[in-house]
């Protein structure tokens, strides 16, 4: 309401116009396994054309570690300066979306094969073959979608500690303790999923008769139950 007010005056007194959004859950997507692919590029129009080929495998890394690129590329397979057009075609792919549509992290990648044209093999080629490769080799790694995890402390007044519990448990949250506060409050702590929580605010406002506060900040990625991932995928498109 507060918001819906301000945005009105903004637009009646400053005649400024202002656009929403809902807001948008950081999901992020990993591998459960390893998994390889090979791409390749290959356009002629004419001229120089543009020739590409490169085998990549991916495997998981531990949650929170990132991304990691290897080359292991012998012989002269993909010649050298070429490499780091693989991996850009890799980084850019990951930050474009997985199987889900999300950013993908905490994987590995190796380069170790491919193929080059002594004239049509540019950057150009070996950032697409690259793309394509790693595209497919999501699909063989056993996709997974993450979605972050707040950690939650919630002060509310003792006699509405059943309903807050009974609501946080509807939310996918996990009680990690209760503690006596001051002054006849109790103090929850939970871990609970970011997008659980967009209206908590003011859901528990409603719930404790406006006495209820809490603090929230981001504590880890966690995997989204299986029944929820269609319907965020769909989200992404």
């Amino acid at each position: 309401m507060h918001l819906a007010v301000t945005l009105e005056r903004l637009d009646r007194k400053c005649n400024v116009h202002v656009e929403r959004e809902e807001l948008r859950i950081p999901y992020r997507e990993t591998v459960t396994m390893a998994g390889q692919a090979e791409g390749k590029h290959k356009k002629q129009s004419g001229g120089h054309g543009q020739f590409g080929v490169c085998h990549l495998r991916i495997e998981p890394l531990p949650r929170g570690e990132g991304f990691a690129f290897h080359d292991e590329v012998v012989g002269g397979a993909i010649p050298r300066q070429y490499i780091p057009a693989v991996e850009k075609g890799v980084i850019e792919t990951m930050a474009g979306g997985g199987v889900f549509g999300y950013p993908v992290v905490d994987i590995a990648v190796t380069v170790d094969d491919g193929k080059a044209h002594s004239v049509d093999s540019n950057e150009v080629s070996f950032k697409m073959a690259a793309a394509t490769a790693f595209r497919q080799a999501m699909h063989e790694a056993g996709p997974l979608l993450l979605e972050p995890i707040c950690r939650l402390e919630v002060t509310i007044p003792a006699d509405s500690q059943g309903d807050v519990l009974g609501d946080l448990h509807s939310r996918r949250a996990r009680i990690v303790g209760t503690d006596q506060g001051d002054g006849g409050f109790q103090i929850v702590s939970a871990l609970a999923p970011t997008a659980e929580l967009t209206r908590y605010a003011v859901d528990l406002r409603a719930l404790t008769g406006g006495r209820g506060s809490f603090t929230a900040a981001y504590d880890h990625y966690d995997v989204v139950p299986e029944h929820l991932v269609a319907a965020i995928a769909q989200a992404a498109v």
